[in-house]
């Protein structure tokens, strides 16, 4: 992983990162506040020969060798059980060991113990009887066999155990400064290993990846769009970004007439009713006939948002109630609208007869461009039947919820069927990744994530749009 994707991941997981860090941080002064205070007591243990001469010369010899059996002799069980016998003390010998701690003082004779303790006065009182029982041991341990001998090795406390009222522990600034950078640590980590295990499209790259062409557009989140269907209506950006996506359709189809497109998704609630309606109006408004069908006779929408009536539809035409002049409705922003109708028991085998092929020849001969609507092309096979009747198809997939292996099973789908893919469309992308607003077809056009080519990229796409807009009026004058 570069740099690049590291801040990537961090930008993309911020949420996350920050969350961890609070809760760490706060996890943290809770514990450290809500710890008994723990205070501390030591002593120190002298220990030597009581001989002179060249016998003292050689026991101070054995001292030195023994004095860290000694040490760790402060901490044996049947000490420690004796000290807690003494003090009435309502704990277990490990339980004790673990309070005490006892080492040898660097280049000398002396152990120091340090015991800690609930109170300070407990502390001292551990601390002594500890030094009072050691020094009865090593009296035990280095009494000559023979009675009337004075003992080579003697130890002896030097001063009384020390007595504080400051808690020697936790040390709050150490603690939470520890706290902290755990947290820090953790909250980056756990970023970078859900970047890592995440298996959702979140870039372009990832949709140039599986699917070997680039995005055609990536629209921003606008959370106001279930309210209002209409992006020109709720946001700038994204109106635009629809405005790049109308102009980048045109170069993917220059080398062959597309007059019918499919929108579909891998899963649902993808957007892709959102992005079919708003694409049919972008087109709307540079002079184009635009009828929108909605073929998601399973779960159908389109109506509802555009305030428009579902009885009468694709299903009445099929069943000949009706002419497919008769079942359009024409919305006020100027597309034409074909609804679903009646809800059919079959839809998958109803879509894939003769006469939905005729309807779409004939919608098609009738307006400029026909944009469907339909289910998604995982779940059910109802897309997979409909795209072999249209020019092309465009694909949505949605920020942060599609996964690479779906997409690439939509992918595997719509070409097992002999379907064209023109383009994808990632849907819902936080206006913070720099994927916004689009992705320009072949060269960037559009707005790009870098920085110094914003202004070239914002001046091709008004120029595109310009011609696209002077090319549309030239045909209606000819017209």
């Amino acid at each position: 992983m570069d740099l690049r994707q590291f801040l990537t991941a961090l930008r993309t997981r911020w949420r996350f990162s920050l969350l961890t860090f609070v809760a760490g941080t706060i996890a943290t002064i809770a514990i450290v506040f809500t710890m008994t205070p723990q205070y501390g007591s030591s002593v120190k243990m002298f220990v030597s020969t009581p001989t002179g001469g060249q016998a003292e010369y050689g026991a101070a010899f054995i001292v030195t060798q023994r004095v860290a059996s000694y040490a760790d002799l402060a901490k044996d069980p049947s000490l420690l059980q004796d000290v807690i016998d003494e003090l009435g003390l309502d704990m277990t010998f490990e339980e004790l060991s673990g309070k005490i701690s006892a080492e040898v003082v660097t280049s000398t004779q002396t152990i120091q113990i340090n015991v800690k303790a609930d109170t300070p006065e407990l502390a001292q009182q551990i601390a002594e009887e500890e030094a009072t029982q050691l020094v009865a041991l090593v009296q035990r341990l280095e009494k000559p066999a023979a009675g009337n001998e004075a003992a080579a090795i003697t130890a002896r406390v030097a001063a009384d155990p020390s007595f504080s009222d400051d808690p020697v522990a936790p040390n709050v600034p150490l603690s939470i400064g520890l706290g902290v950078l755990v947290s820090l640590f953790l909250a980056i980590a756990g970023a970078l290993l859900r970047h890592l295990l995440d298996r959702t499209v979140k870039s372009r790259d990832d949709i140039e990846k599986l699917t070997g062409t680039p995005a055609l557009a990536t629209l921003p989140f606008e959370p106001q769009v279930k309210k209002n269907p209409v992006a020109s209506d709720t946001d700038v950006s994204l109106a635009e970004a629809f405005r790049v996506l109308r102009t980048n359709l045109q170069f993917a189809s220059l080398d062959e007439s597309v007059r019918s497109i499919l929108v579909s998704s891998a899963v649902p609630n993808e957007g892709k009713t959102l992005v079919a309606t708003n694409l049919a109006l972008s087109m709307v408004q540079v002079g184009k006939s635009v009828l929108l069908i909605d073929a998601d006779m399973r779960n159908p929408n389109v109506a509802t948002r555009l305030g428009l009536e579902n009885s009468v539809g694709v299903v009445s035409v099929l069943l000949g109630r009706t002419t497919l002049e008769g079942a359009i409705q024409p919305h006020s922003n100027g597309i034409s609208f074909l609804g679903t109708g009646p809800k059919p028991p079959n839809p998958a085998e109803l879509l894939g007869t003769q006469a939905m092929r005729q309807l779409l020849r004939d919608a098609s001969q009738q307006f400029d461009l026909v944009i469907i609507d339909a289910p998604p092309m995982l779940p059910v096979a109802d897309a997979s039947i409909l795209v072999t009747e249209v020019d092309g198809a465009l694909l949505l997939t949605r920020y942060g919820s599609t996964t690479r292996e779906q997409l690439r099973l939509a992918i595997t789908r719509l070409e097992g069927v002999g379907g064209r893919l023109i383009g994808t469309v990632l849907n819902r992308t936080p206006r913070r990744s720099g994927d916004t607003y689009g992705y320009g077809y072949g060269y960037g056009y559009g707005y790009g994530p870098d920085a110094e080519n914003q202004k070239a990229d914002r001046k091709a796409a008004r120029a595109l749009a310009k011609e696209a807009r002077r090319e549309s009026g030239g045909r209606r004058a000819s017209r």
